[in-house]
C-alpha cells in the first residue's frame, strides 16, 4: 500500500468518480482504476460498488475511507516537516501586515533579525483586514500579522501578539454647519465616515466597524484617513497608536456614542500549516513572539 494509491482512492470518493478525479490529480482514468484495483487486490476487500454509473464506497471502503484520511493527512504532514528541515536558510522572507498593527513592534522585531541575518531580504506588504491571513493562506507570504477576523475555513496556526484599541474619532474642527451642533448619532450619519477598503480579494467583512445608514469615503490606507479626519472632512476609527498623540495635543476628540465606542481588536501572527516555514521564518516568528506588545 502506497500513499499514491490511498491518495487515489481518497480522492475518487471525495469527488465522486474516476473522472472527475482525474481532472484533480491530472492523470488518467485508466491510471486511477489500476491504483485502485491494485490496493482493493493488497487488502483483500472491494472499496468500491461498481455496479451503478458512479461508483459508490462500500460498507468496508467507508469504514477504510475515515483511517485512510486520517492516516494520510499525518503522512502528509511528515513529509512537509521534512521538506522544511532540509530548507535551507531563505534569501528573503515575505511578511504581511495588517495596517492596524504597530508600526514600531514590526520594525524593532525585523532590527533584532537583521542583526543576527544582515543578508536576507524582508519583502513587507501592508493589508487591510482579510487581506494579510489570504496571503499567508496562499502561500505567497510566510508570516502574517493580522487581526483576528476573517480566519473561517484558513489552515493557519495563531498566536497572539497583543491588542490595538480602535477609537472613534472626530476633529475638533468641524465644517461651520456642524461646529455648534451637538455631537450625535444623527449627526454623524451626516458627515463622511472615512473607511480603509479591505485589500482581500474576496472581501466578506465591509460592514466591520461602519456606522449603518452613514455617508462614507474609501481610502487605501490608515494614513490617508488620519488626515481626512485631521482635516475636518470626515469621522472614523482609528488604532490607538495612531490616534493618541492627535487627541493629546486636541486635534482630535474621542467619540462616545451608544455603539460608536473604542473597541480591542486581537492582533495575532500566523502562518500556514499547509505551506512550510523555512528555518529563518521560524526564528523571525520566535523573535515576534518574544516582543509581543
Amino acid at each position: 500500500m502506497t500513499l499514491d494509491q490511498l491518495e487515489t482512492f481518497l480522492t475518487v470518493a471525495n469527488e465522486g468518480s474516476f473522472k472527475a478525479a482525474s481532472e484533480v490529480l491530472h492523470r488518467s482514468q485508466p491510471a486511477l482504476s489500476v491504483a485502485v484495483k491494485k490496493l482493493e487486490e493488497e487488502l483483500g476487500i472491494q472499496l468500491f460498488s461498481r455496479e451503478q454509473y458512479r461508483p459508490e464506497l462500500t460498507g468496508e471502503g467507508r469504514a477504510f475511507y475515515h483511517r485512510a484520511r486520517e492516516f494520510f493527512d499525518q503522512a502528509k504532514g511528515l513529509e512537509r516537516y521534512g521538506r522544511q528541515l532540509g530548507l535551507g536558510e531563505e534569501p528573503e522572507i515575505s511578511v504581511a501586515v495588517d495596517a492596524l498593527c504597530p508600526l514600531d513592534f514590526i520594525l524593532k522585531s525585523f532590527e533584532s533579525f537583521s542583526e543576527l541575518h544582515p543578508d536576507t531580504r524582508f519583502n513587507l506588504s501592508f493589508e487591510i483586514l482579510g487581506g494579510a491571513a489570504e496571503k499567508v493562506d496562499e502561500g505567497t507570504v510566510q508570516l502574517a500579522i493580522s487581526p483576528r477576523i476573517g480566519l473561517q475555513d484558513k489552515k493557519l496556526k495563531l498566536e497572539h501578539l497583543g491588542s490595538v484599541d480602535m477609537i472613534p474619532v472626530i476633529s475638533k474642527n468641524l465644517p461651520p454647519k456642524y461646529a455648534k451642533r451637538t455631537l450625535s448619532t444623527a449627526l454623524l450619519k451626516n458627515i463622511p465616515q472615512i473607511i480603509v477598503r479591505e485589500t482581500s480579494s474576496r472581501p466578506s467583512f465591509r460592514t466591520y466597524g461602519v456606522l449603518q445608514g452613514a455617508r462614507q469615503w474609501s481610502v487605501q490606507d490608515m494614513g490617508t484617513k488620519r488626515e481626512i479626519i485631521k482635516a475636518g472632512l470626515g469621522w472614523g476609527r482609528l488604532p490607538d497608536h495612531l490616534a493618541q498623540e492627535d487627541l493629546e495635543k486636541g486635534l482630535l476628540r474621542e467619540i462616545k456614542l451608544g455603539d460608536m465606542m473604542r473597541e480591542s481588536v486581537d492582533i495575532c501572527l500566523m502562518h500556514s500549516e499547509v505551506h512550510p516555514m523555512g528555518p529563518l521564518s521560524q526564528k523571525l516568528w520566535d523573535i515576534l513572539m518574544a516582543s509581543r506588545f
